[in-house]
């Protein structure tokens, strides 16, 4: 039951426009409030949505994937998204393979100092990649720990290699003097060691040169006639004014997306994927 001192409501406005319209009048439209929706929850992003470049804070507050609510969060959409351009990866490789044309080797880049490279270096390092590799036209103090790299085994096998020598000379000796061919001078011991030291040292520096030598082309792989960064339209500038880096994409950490944006907030030019 409505009083005369109510407001009309909603229907009771509708059947007085429409009644006015019937007998051919002329009446000003009623504005109808909008319901209030202060007091509604928001609505929540759909199940699918992964911001594009989510920030730190928003991985940090992100939810777990098995929390309450029985949606996951940013973290687990970032992986679910990380896995997504891996597969999408391995499908072009494939295509590649199958048309003849080879996979993509690296992502390069490069710098005009040696302070960006050797920051650079350690952004990557600490991003936790380690399949990469710096090509600088003269050497930079330090960077080879901006980039995370183990000490080198070679001192390891020119030690081996020297002591081997040595061995090998006093057995030379001991054996000729001895066995092979003795003789007896002015009554000398026949392996008398003080004649043969320059022996000795001849054969341990031989075998240690020898050992370096040798050793240094199989760790760094050499002879190499062709190297896949040699096809970066920019590289022959490493021998003069620019640092490359290169990323490998065998690298367990490699997105092409992730890696390319990395490099750029470091301030690498000339950013493109280089194949073998």
């Amino acid at each position: 039951m409505q009083r005369d001192s109510d407001p009309p409501s909603v229907k009771d406005r509708s059947e007085e426009h429409a009644s006015t319209e019937a007998e051919g009048g002329h009446h000003k439209p009623v504005h109808v409030p909008e319901p209030d929706t202060r007091d509604r929850e928001p609505e929540l992003e759909p199940q699918g949505y992964v911001p594009e470049n989510p920030t730190e804070e928003e991985y940090a507050n992100a939810p777990h994937p098995h929390d309450d609510k029985g949606h996951g969060g940013l973290a687990a959409l970032a992986i679910e998204r990380r896995v997504e351009h891996r597969l999408a990866e391995i499908k072009v490789e494939a295509r590649l393979e199958a048309e003849g044309e080879s996979p993509p080797f690296a992502l390069m880049g490069y710098f005009t100092s040696p302070a960006e490279i050797y920051h650079a270096c350690e952004a990557l390092r600490d991003a936790g990649y380690s399949r990469f590799d710096a090509h600088t036209p003269f050497p930079v103090h330090g960077l080879e720990k901006a980039m995370g790299l183990k000490p080198t085994p070679l001192p390891w096998f020119v030690l081996i290699g020297g002591v081997t020598g040595l061995v090998s000379a006093i057995l030379l000796a001991w054996y000729t003097q001895l066995y092979d061919y003795p003789l007896i001078i002015s009554g000398k011991p026949s392996f008398s060691y003080q004649a043969f030291i320059p022996i000795f040292f001849e054969l341990t520096v031989l075998f240690a040169a020898l050992t370096c030598f040798f050793g240094l082309f199989v760790i760094s792989r050499l002879p190499s006639f062709f190297h896949p960064t040699m096809t970066h339209p920019n590289f022959p500038r490493a021998t003069d004014d620019a640092f490359f880096i290169s990323v490998e994409v065998t690298d367990p950490k490699f997105d092409a997306t992730e890696t390319r944006n990395l490099l750029q907030r470091v301030g690498a030019q000339g950013i493109r994927e280089v194949f073998s």
